[in-house]
């Protein structure tokens, strides 16, 4: 199936299927010096959906999973009534973070990350995951194939994502041994997955299963991928969901 007929298949499939998930989420609490920790007894009372896609590269990297991002997006905003979904995008180029705006509607992705700074930096993963936690980032995904961040402490900042129900996936491509282990370790220790890709254009294939796990597990679930990352993909994060699994006819 060529990807276009696989995003409408999936966006069909989000369209038609009602089910309702509970969201629960732990939130921060402020200390007396003004610090913030995750607090297991809050509860949101709302469905909002926060997705932030982090890419490393160099320009034209970036410039290129943004560009799969905008045809992406009525899938990524597939939202049913009473679910709320915020995008942005952020990128590493010319020693700054770069970050779109929130937006809870279609936005030109592409457009505005080749507005940003025309040269490929150092990462700053530490800083960035840090906003994130700050923000209340409900799904982060990483794509990419720098890691320039001292790994033990990008791990530290990782945790208060996780103790706030963050999964960190992370995707790889490039032949980088050491920025591999760095993200391969980073979802590890989030719960989130993992996927070495062979190039950056099998973003266009992984990401529709990615956000059929975000939306609804029982799209996921009917997906029957034939590339073969995507299928790994779907592989993966059945694995952490093994209930959702059909039961085998006798």
């Amino acid at each position: 199936m060529n990807p276009k007929g696989f995003l409408r298949q999936l966006q069909d499939m989000l369209a038609t299927l009602a089910t309702d998930h509970a969201r629960r989420k732990l939130g921060p609490v402020i200390d007396e010096t003004g610090l913030a920790h995750a607090n297991p007894d809050w509860e949101s009372s709302s469905s909002r959906q926060r997705i932030e896609i982090m890419i490393t590269g160099d320009p034209s990297r970036v410039g290129f999973v943004a560009d799969i991002i905008d045809k992406m997006q009525k899938l990524i905003f597939a939202d049913k009534p009473e679910q709320k979904t915020e995008l942005r995008v952020t990128g590493f180029l010319d020693g700054c973070i770069h970050r779109s705006k929130w937006t809870k509607k279609p936005f030109k992705a592409a457009q505005q990350a080749r507005q940003w700074h025309c040269e490929q930096s150092k990462t700053r993963f530490g800083d960035a995951l840090a906003n994130s936690a700050g923000e209340m980032v409900d799904h982060l995904v990483l794509v990419g194939h720098r890691f320039d961040d001292d790994l033990d402490e990008v791990l530290r900042q990782a945790q208060d994502l996780k103790q706030q129900g963050v999964a960190v996936h992370c995707f790889h491509t490039g032949n980088d041994t050491a920025s591999r282990h760095a993200y391969e370790k980073l979802a590890e220790e989030t719960g989130g997955v993992f996927l070495q890709l062979p190039d950056q254009s099998s973003i266009a294939e992984v990401m529709p299963i990615l956000m059929a796990h975000i939306h609804d597990k029982d799209a996921l679930l009917a997906l029957q991928p034939e590339n073969e990352s995507a299928q790994k993909l779907k592989s993966l994060l059945m694995r952490d969901a093994p209930d959702a699994l059909p039961k085998k006819s006798r």
